[in-house]
């Protein structure tokens, strides 16, 4: 975490992510994979499913099994950054919540994975893969509001140099804050509570 003065003498508070390659958050390099794989998961359950096709089992299979493994890669990013936040914010909070739903998706998956590469049927192993789609849908939508309403992992954009603001001086108010155009409907700040 860092504490800067913005160009109009407003505090911010940086949140960058501590697991980074050149400067880029690794965590949100990694999600798509076990994303993609626990999709993957359910999709050929359910064409399983359909045409009981034992092809489609065993894609399953793999793609629980390698959603698995890469959730717990991402998972290691992902906890460093989420013990950098700044404790009693708002930010950490929402941090904790999206950690909780994934590691719940993860052992959803790897108790269906478990389930599938034993040979069991699939009626037990596509509900814990339903389930598990379902945390991590929440997940990303926790994830997103680290990014978006937080900003967790983002440079800020040295105004001058690298963008031109948004606002006019004569659009800031009382504490010092620029105001957001009206189309931009998040937060600015991550309040810390002491």
């Amino acid at each position: 975490m860092k504490i800067a003065r913005g160009t109009l003498g407003a505090l911010a508070i940086v949140m960058r992510s501590r697991a980074h390659i050149a400067g880029h958050p690794i965590h949100p390099m990694l999600i798509a994979f076990p994303v993609a794989l626990y999709v993957a998961t359910v999709v050929t359950l359910l064409a399983f499913v359909g045409t009981g096709d034992a092809f489609w089992y065993r894609v399953a299979t793999w793609s629980n099994i390698g959603g698995v493994v890469m959730a717990a890669v991402a998972a290691v990013p992902g906890l460093i950054d989420l013990l950098g936040l700044p404790r009693h914010s708002r930010a950490r909070v929402t941090g904790v919540k999206h950690a909780a739903f994934n590691v719940l998706a993860l052992s959803l998956f790897a108790v269906s994975a478990v389930l599938l590469y034993r040979g069991a049927d699939v009626t037990a192993p596509l509900a814990l893969s339903i389930l598990g789609a379902l945390s991590t849908l929440a997940a990303g939508w926790l994830g997103w509001t680290l990014v978006q309403t937080h900003h967790v992992g983002i440079k800020p954009a040295q105004f001058g140099r690298d963008v031109e603001p948004d606002y006019h001086v004569d659009d800031v108010d009382r504490d010092s804050q620029p105001r957001m155009p009206a189309s931009y409907v998040e937060t600015y700040r991550t309040t810390i509570h002491h």
